[in-house]
């Protein structure tokens, strides 16, 4: 084999490397050897799927989001900052209008490279085999940033139970006469 060759094999082996592809889904750490406190910076390119919620499919886009991931070297661990900006697309959870939001995420984790392999607290999930699986991460916390209810609006007022039509803030709508429970009639009599 060629020495160039052997050269590049050997610096592949040796250096952490994001695969080259549309995804960058996994980043070898084996090869990082970050002295404590040193900070290695890295851009990754990732491919989030779509998300499901509530049996609703939720567009992340754009297609390609190139992340901020930011790896620090400490005494037996790692510290790894994971920033991206996205943009979420689906149906209001409360009329079915189409509605979005634009989300800034930013995650950290911390990874100690002595701590037992079932210590959930000290060990970072989305890193087995010195490979961190950036996208799964980076979906994660997608999800962890959304708001409990993604709304068209903030004063989304949703649809009407009885006939379905939505409900306008200020518009008037008068489909069924509202029926009071009769438990409560008392209480109403000393209104």
């Amino acid at each position: 084999m060629p020495r160039g060759v052997r050269h590049r094999l050997r610096l592949a082996r040796h250096s952490p490397v994001i695969h080259d592809s549309f995804r960058d889904r996994f980043m070898d750490l084996s090869g990082l050897n970050l002295v404590p406190g040193a900070v290695r910076h890295e851009r990754p390119h990732l491919h989030l799927l779509p998300l499901v919620l509530g049996g609703q499919s939720y567009a992340v886009t754009p297609e390609e989001i190139e992340a901020r991931l930011d790896l620090q070297a400490a005494s037996g661990g790692l510290y790894l900052k994971l920033g991206f900006a996205a943009r979420v697309d689906g149906a209001c959870f409360r009329c079915l209008e189409p509605a979005y939001l634009v989300l800034d995420v930013r995650s950290s984790e911390y990874h100690d490279t002595r701590a037992p392999i079932d210590d959930e607290e000290l060990r970072c999930e989305y890193i087995a085999d010195d490979q961190l699986d950036v996208e799964r991460w980076a979906h994660d916390s997608l999800v962890f940033a959304l708001p409990d209810k993604i709304l068209c609006r903030d004063d989304c007022a949703g649809l009407c139970p009885h006939c379905g039509i939505r409900l306008e803030p200020g518009a008037v709508h008068e489909c069924v006469p509202e029926e009071l429970d009769t438990r409560w009639a008392k209480l109403r009599d000393l209104l």
